[in-house]
């Protein structure tokens, strides 16, 4: 007689899917349980009992945990994000949750010290705003505030509101460097230590957040993307800030957006959810326009705050200081660093120079492995690809077999060496390449916050909610290459990012002033960032409509990739030719071609886009993509499936 128990077992490696084992005891669905998987032994999570086998099954070694550290709730929100992504359930699993973390024991934790609490006044339209949204069920909440306008404000009132009830409050954050300064200001205001989670944190850091949150000894989460999944069960509120960040939106498999899926979650938890921006994406104002979403709009400053005068230069028409900087932005540099106000320049490009070109033939330097120009690095004596790493200490050029290289272009490391030579010891840059570690990155913006430099040059890291009172300037030096990006969402790229920086200055007491340097003065979005009303959105949605881009169709982009060329080519025809076959009349298939980066760490790229007006179409056309894709596939040749894409390169 067979006294086992039968059990289906989602692994923390990535596989297909779910694996059946057998246990003679009684295991609860979301306990963690340690299993043999060939040679190894692994951890996996109970996701549902089953009956017994018609093929012999491994049994369970161990039984991890008492009690379930995973909630029927969280078993079905990993299941509906296979379903929509077109994701294999095991390989959602392991992107969203590290072999790691999953193997971390719940082990006894220090307690969490207390903050001493900071009173803070609303206004009237920040107290209507809590006070409508209601923390007993779902609704979503979509809070369109200016820069500066006290959005923050809300979401800690909402937050004080549900920690009263004794639930869990998750905020989500785009970017590492706004955590230094919100563990601050959450500190001080809700009057406990938030934990933090995000991938620079040491490994010891992350497993004691990770488990302090999952088993609610912490209260308030303040995390990156990745917080979203960390299994905890009495959460009763869930904050989105930035909702609009490119960052939000995952690479690799599940390729999911971070705001799409937080909504999704605080949905299936009955919660509500905010998303906050002060220039929300097109979808989520659509989504408001349709009333799936709940719009909320702060139109001015507290304390008098003005926003800042936005003036564009056309470097045509002013010498540039340096062959760098505009005059007008140079003068008000120098104006700042006299009166000791403080200035932003933000530049979007990384190292010392942006290109190396053959001084015989004129050919640009690429790697080797990507079809990407190299870029150098100063401090570092290095010439390196941006995406492989790759570093070239013998450069000679394809083309006619020079090794004599010219430097072309400037990124920050060499606005940093110019404004460094102007105003000695007055300069702090902040990029990934001078921000290794989240020690660095923190103590940079403390000092830049205690008045220790005058000028902070940076990439998009300190476009966005950052809070310095003494910023009175804001220069942008380089905007032209995003506008020309062949991407259908590149002028709200450019649109949100500008209206983020711009953001920075004139925030409390001083007024500000921004200034934009360009190429080009008379493309059109120069006209429409002084507005803070919705005149870019209606300009906007009135052209995806035209153009049937998202909100109004659903995409997916296939991406095929390999190390040999014609091999690669040749499977994307099969599939592109078998969807062609089978798919109805709310799918179109665009023909295959080269990937905008059509080699990529020593990989060839080709890719398939749909575009379809039926999402449970396009699922089946993506199900069958990838069903075609494993018959006919060579080697370690790859399908990305990217549903929704936010990078259309």
């Amino acid at each position: 007689m067979d006294n086992n128990n039968y059990y289906n077992i989602l692994l923390s490696v990535p596989t297909e899917g779910v694996y059946t084992y057998c246990y003679q005891g009684l295991i609860e669905i979301g306990q963690r349980v340690v299993v043999p998987f060939g040679k190894r032994t692994l951890t996996g999570i109970v996701i549902e009992k089953t009956t017994s086998q018609d093929f012999e099954c491994k049994e369970i070694l161990m039984v991890y945990d008492e009690k379930p550290l995973f909630s029927y709730t969280y078993i079905n929100f990993l299941k509906q994000i296979s379903s929509y992504y077109a994701c294999p359930l095991g390989l959602v699993l392991h992107g969203l949750i590290s072999e790691k973390l999953l193997n971390t024991e719940l082990f006894e934790t220090e307690d969490i010290p207390p903050c001493n609490q900071v009173n803070i006044t609303l206004t009237e339209n920040q107290k209507e705003i809590v006070e409508s949204i209601n923390i007993e069920k779902y609704s979503c909440h979509l809070i369109k505030g200016i820069t500066g306008s006290g959005k923050t404000e809300i979401y800690q009132e909402v937050a004080k509101k549900v920690m009263a009830k004794g639930k869990q409050v998750l905020y989500i954050v785009p970017e590492i460097s706004l955590t230094p300064q919100l563990i601050k200001r959450m500190g001080q205001r809700l009057g406990i230590t938030p934990s933090v989670f995000h991938y620079k944190l040491t490994d010891k850091a992350r497993k004691k957040n990770f488990i302090d949150f999952a088993t609610g000894k912490s209260q308030f989460m303040l995390g990156a993307r990745s917080a979203l999944f960390i299994p905890a069960k009495n959460i009763g509120l869930i904050i989105v800030d930035e909702e609009h960040e490119s960052s939000y939106k995952q690479d690799e498999s599940p390729a999911y957006n971070l705001r799409d899926m937080a909504v999704l979650y605080g949905n299936l938890l009955n919660i509500p959810v905010i998303l906050g921006s002060a220039t929300p994406s097109i979808e989520s104002l659509y989504n408001a326009s349709i009333n799936k979403y709940i719009l909320h709009q702060l139109n001015d400053r507290p304390n008098s705050a003005t926003l800042p005068e936005i003036n564009i230069i056309d470097i045509k028409q002013h010498e540039l200081i340096g062959s760098l900087i505009a005059e007008p932005i140079y003068n008000e540099l120098c104006s700042v660093v006299k009166n000791d106000q403080q200035a932003i320049l933000l530049l979007n490009r990384l190292g010392y120079a942006t290109y190396l070109y053959c001084q015989q033939c004129g050919q640009v330097a690429t790697c080797l492995n990507c079809s990407v120009g190299l870029i150098t690095s100063k401090s570092k004596q290095k010439t390196f690809c941006r995406y492989c790493d790759t570093e070239y200490h013998k450069l000679t050029c394809s083309a006619c077999g020079s090794s004599l290289f010219k430097e072309y272009g400037a990124g920050t490391e060499k606005v940093e060496e110019f404004l460094e030579n102007m105003f000695p010891n007055k300069v702090i840059r902040i990029d990934t390449q001078s921000t290794s570690s989240f020690k660095t990155l923190d103590k940079n913006l403390k000092k830049f916050e205690n008045k220790e430099a005058n000028i902070l040059i940076g990439t998009q890291i300190i476009a966005k909610g950052l809070h310095f009172p003494n910023v009175t300037f804001v220069g942008v030096l380089g905007i032209d290459n995003i506008i020309a990006l062949p991407d259908f969402r590149a002028m709200e790229k450019v649109y949100q990012l500008l209206v983020q920086v711009a953001g920075r200055a004139g925030r409390e007491h001083l007024s500000g002033k921004v200034f934009i340097q360009t190429s080009n003065p008379e493309t059109f979005i120069f006209e429409m960032i002084n507005n803070p009303d919705l005149e870019f959105y209606n300009w906007e949605i009135k052209r995806r409509k035209v153009t049937a881009y998202p909100p109004f169709t659903k995409l997916a982009r296939l991406i095929f990739s390999y190390i040999n060329q014609e091999e690669c080519y040749l499977v994307a025809k099969i599939v592109y030719n078998n969807l062609k076959n089978i798919c109805s009349s709310n799918v179109k298939i665009y023909s295959i071609k080269d990937a905008f980066l059509s080699k990529l760490q020593n990989k060839y790229r080709y890719e398939i886009l749909i575009k379809s007006t039926s999402n449970s179409e396009l699922n089946k056309t993506l199900i069958y993509a990838q069903q075609t894709f494993n018959k006919h596939k060579k080697g370690a040749m790859r399908l990305k499936i990217d549903k929704d894409p936010y990078f259309m390169m």
